[in-house]
């Protein structure tokens, strides 16, 4: 089997880069020899994976955090043929927010004994169609979550403070959510979920889950499932700041379930609007980046990425 692994030595603040010798030894004991590439800025592990998969990887495993992470899926999955995948894909966490392979549960050096023994298995896939800070129009796939409101403007107050590295993963992402709590004010967003009848809602954040977990280690989906066909919907009703600071620890517990200003739903595709853009521009989250703003369109890709792990 050929296997190409593409790390983000940035990752984690520098984290990744420090445990790399060890992670590339026990890589080189499970699979043999093994070609690799650092990389060395934004949009780097999308070419690398990319590259990869076109010289004949069968295996290509991405070191890094959520982004680096979902960045090498982007590289690996053709957006207009998602089905025609060719190459599997495995994932080591070593960034800020871990939290895609916090659904798979294990540590690194299990998830490499994992890797290396298990078949992949088909998992979904979202991509999300927005508009970039310029205006422009773009697209992305997504591996675990996506959305929009508080939990892009976290995404933007983290990437503040990227870098910085005196804070771990999970509080970082603590800290820029209370920041982000303090300058947020709820919107009112127009929505239609799988061509039904469209409605309106003022919105403090929406949730687009193919996976359980983001903002370093919030529960946001209990129920959400990477193979199941389909998004689990989050929606958290505009809610008053001291409330939320109040009751956030709920979602670290995976509990809120069953709070008044929660709104679950499930769909395959959703669509969302401002509905009144003089209020100002709502940003959107994947996969724990903010690269951009409504209106947006989320669409499941069922069965789009073989996983190993």
């Amino acid at each position: 089997m050929r296997v190409f692994v593409v790390v983000n030595p940035r990752a984690g603040h520098g984290h990744a880069g420090r445990i790399w010798p060890r992670l590339q030894a026990r890589l080189t004991q499970a699979f043999g020899p093994f070609d690799h590439a650092l990389t060395s800025g934004p949009g780097d592990a999308t070419t690398l994976a990319g590259q990869a998969a076109a010289q004949g990887s069968d295996l290509v495993i991405a070191i890094g955090g959520d982004g680096t992470i979902s960045e090498a899926v982007n590289g690996l999955v053709n957006q207009a043929a998602p089905s025609s995948r060719t190459c599997a894909f495995a994932a080591l966490s070593a960034g800020t927010g871990s939290d895609f392979v916090r659904s798979l549960g294990q540590s690194a050096d299990a998830v490499i004994e994992r890797i290396a023994s298990s078949e992949a298995r088909p998992i979904d896939l979202g991509r999300v169609c927005f508009e970039r800070d310029d205006g422009t129009k773009s697209s992305r796939l997504f591996v675990n979550v996506a959305g929009f409101g508080l939990s892009g403007e976290v995404d933007r107050a983290v990437r503040l403070t990227d870098g910085k590295g005196f804070l771990p993963g999970k509080a970082a992402y603590y800290l820029a959510t209370l920041w982000a709590l303090v300058k947020h004010h709820p919107s009112r967003v127009r929505l239609v979920i799988d061509d039904e009848v469209p409605f309106e809602i003022d919105q403090s954040m929406l949730a687009v889950a193919n996976g359980r977990y983001f903002g370093g280690g919030m529960e946001i989906a209990p129920e959400a499932k990477l193979d199941s066909g389909h998004f689990e919907i989050i929606i958290l009703r505009a809610t008053p700041k001291m409330r939320l600071i109040r009751d956030m620890p709920l979602v670290y517990r995976g509990t809120h379930m069953d709070h008044p200003m929660i709104v679950a739903r499930r769909g395959r595709k959703i669509s969302a609007e401002a509905a009144d853009p003089a209020a100002g521009r709502i940003p959107v989250d994947i996969d724990g980046e903010s690269p951009g703003f409504l209106g947006a369109e989320f669409e499941i890709l069922p069965g789009a990425l073989m996983l190993r792990g």
